[in-house]
């Protein structure tokens, strides 16, 4: 077997099983142009230090800018870092490419090209979770002023507002768009210059790189720089929570849209029929990100078993974490994306929602306020009061409402010493869901009079939230922009004077 000449002469033999065992390869296309960038912007920081002649760093740049975009990865060799570094030899010479290296290692190369692949992906899942937040919006608009049960342990609890419910996951899919914001600001911080472990005596500019490369800053310590993969794990674990949100969608809208709720109709392009029953629909879409959550979650589990003891500086261990960040990012991405679109087209039916609140008893709540604030009966006498009058309902088959007329007074006496009499149009009203809610003013409740101010507020926040990405994209845009122009002038101004 040839020797691999970026191995050197320490290691006499290698074993293609062992090679191929260690190899990422077959995982490393997402970082492929980064990597590029990387050497660019390192070259760029060698010339303007004098490290190296101008005439190496233009044919060093000029063979980086022709590489392709996607490039296609040879699988015989161990990663992209040696398949570049090999093309560079072979294209140019060992007598200029071989100074493409020079005061870098590949443990701070691959830990700056993770995280700027970690950022660009960050941001395309805060894309997908702001379109899901788009589509709860335009969903509360058509339908938020619906009535419908609200639950606790699956169970019917107090009448809701369809908005009310919604914007429950606006507002949990809102912290997970803090959190990818919050992580992206640990996320693009610049190894690029720590080398191995212990930094480098070559003259490199960390500052210079890093603001080539996009980057706001530097994660200082070398040892720390190249070793640390916490922010791999902070990303995953933003991402599983996200998941874990949009898995409780997905649950409620397979319940929702079975016979016995029937709340909801699901677009036909997010169903499927059965192989031999041909009345179904399936929510098999809802059902797949139900469990890609799961799967998720092991990704995240996995990366942390792989992190958990590991000594300090770089181990070959922390390569394998790259795949399990590289899944959980995009099964998430993917399952905000479809989420969204399956939301945009969804239907509510108004008469299933009417008729799941038809004397459901979850206005019995307001009925022991009313007791309480209106007569003077202790909460907890009147808890006891109506709890009695719920169950003589269900009992007799009798509405909440006609119970209360006919046994209030008995058995408030009987509970209190002293009878509650409450007049017809009072009891009709404590009982009425739409009038229960209209009388809600704590702050976050259900009242439909505010759905039109909830919708509102909602907007403000997509908007927010889409302008921090645009702004941070442009950013990165810049960036990529003036590395390249970098490049370019390098290039040029050697070919000119030639």
């Amino acid at each position: 077997m040839p020797k691999n000449i970026l191995r050197g002469s320490r290691v006499k033999r290698s074993s293609k099983r062992a090679n191929d065992f260690i190899s990422s390869i077959g995982f490393d296309a997402p970082i492929a142009k980064h990597v590029v960038s990387i050497n660019m912007a390192h070259m760029l920081s060698l010339l303007r230090s004098k490290e190296v002649e101008e005439e190496v760093a233009s044919a060093n740049l000029r063979f980086l800018a022709g590489l392709p975009e996607v490039m296609r990865l040879d699988p015989n060799t161990e990663d992209v870092h040696h398949m570049i570094e090999q093309d560079a030899i072979k294209a140019i010479g060992m007598d200029t490419a071989g100074y493409l290296n020079l005061g870098k290692s590949r443990n701070d190369q691959v830990a700056t090209a993770l995280r700027m692949e970690t950022r660009l992906r960050l941001l395309s899942l805060a894309e997908a979770l702001v379109d899901v937040q788009k589509s709860l919006v335009s969903l509360t608009r058509k339908y938020g002023k619906l009535l419908m049960p609200g639950y606790t342990h699956l169970q019917h609890a107090q009448p809701v507002t369809v908005a009310h419910h919604l914007q429950g996951y606006f507002e949990a899919f809102q912290r997970d768009i803090d959190r990818i914001s919050d992580a992206y600001k640990r996320v693009n911080l610049s190894p690029m210059g720590s080398a191995a472990l212990a930094g480098t005596a070559v003259r490199v500019d960390r500052e210079y790189v890093a603001s080539l490369l996009g980057f706001d800053g530097l994660a200082k310590n070398a040892m720390d720089a190249v070793s640390s993969r916490d922010f791999a794990l902070e990303s995953l674990s933003t991402a599983a929570m996200a998941m874990i949100n949009l898995s409780r969608v997905a649950e409620e809208l397979v319940l929702w849209s079975s016979l016995e709720f029937g709340f909801v109709e699901i677009p036909d392009e997010y169903a499927a029929t059965s192989s031999i029953m041909p009345q179904k629909k399936n929510p098999v879409v809802a059902e797949t990100v139900r469990a890609k959550c799961g799967s998720v979650l092991g990704e995240l589990t996995a990366a942390f078993a792989i992190t958990k003891a590991l000594p300090n500086s770089y181990n070959l261990d922390l390569q394998e974490v790259t795949p399990h960040l590289w899944r959980g990012l995009a099964d998430t991405t993917e399952s905000a994306s479809l989420t969204a679109s399956m939301l945009a087209s969804m239907r509510f039916n108004k008469d299933r929602l009417d008729a799941s609140l038809r004397e459901d008893k979850s206005t019995a709540t307001e009925l022991a306020n009313r007791l309480t604030r209106a007569h003077g009966v202790p909460f907890r006498q009147s808890h006891a009061i109506v709890g009695e009058l719920v169950r003589s309902s269900i009992e007799r088959g009798v509405s909440l409402e006609d119970v209360a007329a006919q046994e209030l007074a008995r058995i408030s006496e009987r509970v209190t010493g002293h009878p509650v009499k409450i007049d017809k149009h009072e009891l009709h009203s404590a009982l009425d869901a739409l009038k229960t809610l209209e009388l809600t003013d704590s702050a976050g409740g259900a009242n439909p009079l505010l759905v039109s101010s909830l919708v509102l507020e909602d907007s403000d926040s997509v908007k927010r939230n889409a302008s921090w990405i645009i702004q941070t994209k442009t950013s990165l845009n810049k960036a990529e922009a003036r590395l390249r122009e970098g490049a370019r002038r390098t290039s040029i101004g050697v070919k000119t004077r030639r």
